[in-house]
């Protein structure tokens, strides 16, 4: 059996024009779909790359992080630069290092950090327009800031997950920060791992708290009780970001 010369890519995208990372069976426009096609041009065969996270539709990326093998040794930056040429604008491979046989970005990851933006401005800026979610104008930070402290914890996560509960739905979430920046507030995730649509559906009751709409303890009763009747609806994806996916020290292969 031939050695697997397996590289290790950070990956970032706007989300806006995909159906989130993953393939699907009915030709939709996906992140890894575009990624696996650009590395078949380059490498000469087909190579499926496996990511870290599987990002829902509509949800960007700074630092996705996914490894693939190719068929022969390449220098890292020939295959940074060679995707880039082959992908579209709105993905970029931002760093390629070459590692073990053994490494796989799922698996191997430490944590995730995932960043949730709402913008108060009355009128939101058209850079800004597909990365912030709309909040209005008397949005409190506060009162968000006091729900989210219920959050952090190894615990069974499974009410906010998406199309009902999963199997294996406990998670560690290491801590949710709060920050207030101008017009912007934004919520940051830190976790071992998150359930589709988990950070969305939790957004969603933020959102709604820090409008006074509902009270901050309702985050605590939702998470108690499992009661997925108390939710707010799902926060839109367009102000969902992966951040950074960590690892332990990995040794590059030269």
């Amino acid at each position: 059996m031939p050695e697997r010369l397996r590289y290790r890519a950070v990956i970032a995208y706007v989300g806006t024009g995909f159906r989130g990372w993953q393939l699907q069976s009915n030709a939709a426009r996906t992140v890894q779909s575009v990624v696996e096609e650009a590395l078949a041009v380059f490498a000469g065969q087909p190579v499926r790359p496996l990511a870290a996270g599987r990002t829902d539709a509509g949800v960007h990326a700074d630092g996705q992080v996914a490894h693939f093998d190719l068929p022969r040794a390449r220098e890292p930056r020939e295959v940074r630069d060679a995707l880039n040429t082959l992908l579209p604008w709105d993905v970029r491979v931002m760093q390629v290092e070459r590692v073990g046989a053994a490494f796989h970005a799922r698996r191997d990851a430490l944590w995730k950090d995932y960043l949730y933006r709402w913008s108060r401005a009355d009128v939101i800026a058209p850079r800004d327009a597909l990365f912030v979610a709309p909040l209005s104008r008397g949005a409190e930070a506060g009162p968000m800031a006091m729900a989210a402290a219920h959050l952090p914890g190894r615990r069974d996560f499974g009410v906010f997950a998406a199309r009902g509960r999963p199997a294996d739905s406990v998670r560690t979430l290491h801590s949710v920060s709060i920050e207030e920046e101008g017009s912007e507030l934004r919520a940051l995730f830190r976790g071992d791992g998150f359930l589709r649509g988990m950070v969305r559906s939790i957004c969603g009751l933020l959102g709604d708290i820090a409008r006074g709409r509902v009270p901050p303890d309702r985050m605590r009763e939702i998470v108690e009780s499992g009661d997925r009747g108390l939710l707010s609806q799902k926060a839109p994806a367009k102000g969902l970001t992966l951040v950074k996916v960590e690892y332990p020290r990995v040794t590059l292969v030269p």
